[in-house]
């Protein structure tokens, strides 16, 4: 900015439609910065959006999550490709202790699939923010801790956005993944309309009749049902890893947490859809 243009911009008087402005942002960073649960209206509103914070910091994604924050820290020297270098790519699969063997020799991030899928998802999620030269904690970092559920909200959007099976992972590139990830949230919507439980059973069978329908193979391919009921699954896993389900004994239950993200994601139920985005799962 030039000496007249500072002068400029000091001297000249704000008007009522500036204060308004300021006034408004002003407004809107105060929400930004409040807990979800104290924007609740009523102590019984408030009460419940607490439960679900405290749901939401329980679930082990978000504690590996918070791990990975926590290990960046201030700052972390980064690969040209936004990763982080070999060594401390070893130091994070130690802390985060997911049981992820370590091979004798580790020569990216890419050799650790389960660290680079918490990695690549606490940066797709904004908790964490990458250069070709570093990676420091992100713009939504401190809501893993001052507001969990607002930062498990960014976390379970951000991974139904990228895929429960493909997102993040090396090497799953079957058309089939693709589509089972679509209709992750229809698994949802489905459990809503089941009252919020449904048989494993059911759900792997309507998985299973997805892929069979859009792939072409026939009902009684066992060998390929194998593989897709593996990734089913592997689905429900990671739902239950981040608390949008439990498993209880063969059923799949919808949590709290879950029904909250089934309907801000504006799930709907269409029967006339496939097997597992449209219509409840039914008993077998």
């Amino acid at each position: 900015m030039t000496r007249r243009a500072r002068a400029g911009a000091s001297s000249r008087v704000p008007g009522a439609g500036d204060v308004e402005l300021a006034a408004a942002l002003a407004e809107v960073a105060a929400i930004l910065d409040t807990p979800l649960a104290a924007l609740m209206g009523t102590e019984e509103e408030r009460a419940h959006a607490q439960q679900l914070g405290a749901d939401a910091a329980a679930a082990p994604a978000m504690s590996r999550l918070a791990e990975v924050v926590a290990f960046v820290g201030s700052g972390r020297p980064a690969t040209q490709a936004g990763n982080l270098r070999a060594a401390d790519a070893i130091a994070l699969a130690r802390r985060l202790d997911t049981g992820e063997e370590i091979p004798e020799r580790v020569r990216s991030l890419d050799d650790l699939p389960d660290t680079a899928h918490d990695f690549a998802w606490a940066a797709a999620a904004g908790f964490l923010a990458r250069s070709a030269t570093k990676v420091v904690a992100g713009p939504l970092a401190g809501d893993i801790e001052r507001d969990p559920l607002s930062a498990w909200m960014s976390a379970a959007t951000t991974l139904l956005e990228s895929g429960l099976l493909g997102g993040f992972r090396q090497g799953w590139r079957k058309s089939y993944v693709e589509l089972l990830d679509s209709a992750a949230p229809g698994l949802l919507a489905a459990l809503v309309s089941a009252d919020g439980a449904a048989p494993l059973a059911a759900v792997e069978d309507q998985g299973w009749a997805l892929v069979a329908s859009n792939e072409g193979y026939d009902l009684d391919d066992e060998a390929e049902r194998r593989h897709v009921v593996a990734l089913v699954r592997a689905m429900v896993s990671a739902l239950a890893d981040l608390g949008i389900v439990a498993r209880r004994g063969d059923t799949v239950e919808l949590s709290a947490l879950g029904t909250l993200l089934a309907y801000a994601v504006a799930i709907s139920v269409d029967d006339e859809d496939d097997p597992v985005v449209g219509g409840a799962p039914t008993g077998s």
